[in-house]
């Protein structure tokens, strides 16, 4: 009656939405999940609780507040520690490395009550906390402890990806203008005949037919530009032929 009386007492100290609350033992992975069969409590291979993994002497935190019914150590399962809930479960800790409470201790859900081991007969290499959690009033009512606990959300690591863009102030690089086309210059060729043939022998010679203009488009080079942008100077050159000295004898 006293028990039942601390355990009421607590739970209308309790915020209604902390008292149904639930905190995970160690912030670890579960490394081997829950498996038991109520119609066949006493099979084998069967796990009645979480074995979740953390480091030697983490601080193990009581996953929801109560009154601590036993602490000690047992056979196999080394350090040990119960509480017993205002809600009908008793939780227990199993394999730890040192117990920081006493039985009939009241305790407050995230409260320390150990350290993580290992302690007792362990069944992985590395250091874990086994958690399991039974109806009280069942000495076979052991459920799943992954029901009560939270979900954990964890923020993945930040990546290069994920790295905020820093902007780049790179002056732009001038941009050189295509060189004008260069102007081209149409010649004209034009292939003529050679005029019409004399009568030959007193016969008509009949004329050859003239070729039609050729225009070819020819592109002067970057030195017949310049060229043509020079003044020019027109040079007259006369030529006198002089008679022979045999013409003027005559």
């Amino acid at each position: 009656m006293r028990r039942l009386a601390v355990l009421l007492v607590c739970a209308c100290a309790l915020p209604v939405s902390a008292a149904r609350a639930w905190t995970w033992p160690v912030d670890g992975p579960v490394l081997r999940p829950f498996s038991f069969d109520h119609a066949h409590p006493y099979a084998g291979g069967q796990h009645r609780g979480v074995d979740l993994g953390a480091p030697g002497g983490t601080q193990v935190l009581a996953p929801a507040g109560g009154i601590v019914s036993f602490a000690g150590t047992v056979p196999t399962g080394g350090k040990t520690v119960s509480i017993e809930t205002p809600l009908g479960y008793t939780a227990t800790l199993v394999h730890l490395g040192s117990i920081g409470v006493k039985r009939g201790a009241p305790v407050g859900e995230g409260s320390v009550v150990g350290t993580v081991g290992p302690s007792g007969v362990t069944e992985l290499t590395e250091p874990y906390v086994y958690f399991g959690l039974r109806t009280t009033s069942d000495q076979q009512g052991y459920v799943d402890p992954m029901v009560f606990l939270p979900s954990r959300t964890r923020v993945p690591p930040a990546t290069a990806a994920d790295a905020p863009a820093v902007p780049a102030i790179v002056g732009a690089a001038p941009t050189a203008e295509a060189p004008a086309a260069e102007p081209g210059v149409a010649a004209t060729t034009t292939v003529a005949a050679s005029a019409p043939a004399e009568n030959v022998a007193g016969s008509a010679a009949a004329s050859a037919p003239v070729a039609s203009p050729v225009s070819a488009r020819v592109e002067p080079s970057a030195a017949a530009v310049a060229e043509a942008g020079r003044p020019r100077t027109r040079v007259s050159t006369r030529i006198r032929v002089l008679p022979s000295r045999s013409a003027r004898q005559r």
